[in-house]
């Protein structure tokens, strides 16, 4: 529509009266946060850890036609836990060996029940329809590295969990306890595994290892957001939590049950496909009253007299944290770590131009190296900068 031909005040009053009936949601979702219980944290020792992935557009190597995507977990203690190198021709025969090469994501298909990693998720190794030309394609690349990253980082909490601690531990997964990575009927086993390590931790008389799930952001924060702002939800001088009542976090939600779910609603012999194990709450770790509103997801098995406890053990580590007040400090310390700096990335770039020169011919790798120098020269400013 050209600017000239717009009806300003048509547009302004159509706007006006879709406004006015939009403002009754707002009435009714501020009722509703109303009637949140919110209580006060007080803040409990306890080892937090965090695995995070590097983001997939920080970790590119790319070279025209190679790329390269580097597939990395850190911890916050700054421990490289698994690191690979994926070309992005990849098809799903280079996936599975892959798998043989990362520890952590064998052990977890064992666990579930010595699935093969092609039966874990619609979004890796899976040749789409055929196209118009009858020709089998992979559907895109990028997309199956950033599922199979998220489905190695999983691997990577579940080893975690599973490991004997000298002390109790609070793992923090950098998103909710939730994913449409794994297949509704796949991520039941995953929830059932997880409960399985910290049920036997209680029997055996173990450290417990306390899995929470910990976002930025969620389709339920952003839908509340404005109305915990207008009735002070959250604005306390303290540290404090309120559990998402169901109906309520349904209402934020535009899309397939399987998200919200868990096993609580799997029972009575009902199929079991769901794509949750974590009961939603919403929490403010600062004593700051403008401190953000985290989105945090509790396994739904875990005992309701620990739910608060663990919250604590979060309280406690997001205590004074710079420069995100109120965010977790081992999780700003995985994402500081996990971050592959301009320097990092030059260097791993040029180990990748040396090794393609080693594979070239004699008469090609010199044409392939002037090709570079001249690149890095206009990059530069000239070409005398190269080299």
């Amino acid at each position: 529509m050209a600017l000239a031909k717009l009806d300003f005040k048509e547009v302004n009053n159509k706007i006006e009266n879709a406004v006015e009936q939009e403002v009754q949601l707002i009435q009714e979702l501020r009722t509703a946060v109303n009637q949140m219980q919110v209580r006060k944290l007080n803040q409990r020792p306890c080892r937090a850890i965090a695995p995070v992935a590097t983001d997939g557009g920080e970790n590119l190597l790319t070279f025209e036609p190679l790329n390269l995507e580097i597939i990395r977990v850190v911890d916050s203690n700054g421990t490289d836990l698994v690191q690979e190198v994926i070309p992005l021709s990849i098809d799903s025969v280079t996936f599975d060996s892959y798998v043989e090469r990362i520890p952590e994501l064998k052990r977890m298909l064992c666990e579930l029940g010595d699935l093969r990693f092609d039966e874990l998720s619609y979004f890796v190794g899976k040749k789409s329809q055929s196209s118009s030309n009858n020709h089998d394609y992979f559907p895109d690349i990028r997309g199956q590295i950033r599922a199979f990253r998220d489905i190695v980082e999983w691997s990577v909490i579940l080893d975690l969990a599973n490991r004997d601690w000298p002390s109790d531990v609070l793992l923090l997964r950098d998103g909710l306890l939730r994913t449409k990575i794994l297949k509704p009927e796949i991520f039941p086993k995953l929830d059932k595994a997880f409960q399985k390590t910290y049920d036997e931790q209680v029997v055996k008389g173990k450290h417990r290892v306390f899995l929470l799930g910990v976002a930025k952001t969620s389709s339920v924060l952003s839908k509340l957001s404005l109305a915990m702002l207008l009735e002070g939800t959250f604005s306390k001088d303290y540290p404090c939590y309120a559990e998402v009542p169901r109906d309520l976090e349904a209402k934020c939600y535009n899309f397939d049950g399987t998200w919200l779910d868990t096993s609580d609603d799997r029972k009575n012999g009902s199929t079991e496909r769901y794509q949750s194990f974590g009961k939603l709450h919403l929490v403010k770790l600062s004593h700051a009253r403008n401190a953000p509103v985290l989105p945090v997801d509790i396994p739904v098995w875990l005992p309701p007299r620990e739910r608060q406890m663990v919250l604590e053990y979060l309280s406690h580590d997001a205590l004074d944290t710079f420069p995100v007040i109120g965010y977790p400090y081992a999780l700003q310390k995985a994402h500081e770590y996990a971050v592959l700096t301009g320097l990092e990335m030059s260097i791993l770039g040029d180990m990748m131009i040396n090794h393609l020169i080693r594979n070239m011919p004699n008469d090609a790798s010199e044409k392939l190296v002037r090709h570079v120098n001249l690149g890095r020269g206009l990059l530069k400013g000239g070409a005398r900068h190269g080299g």
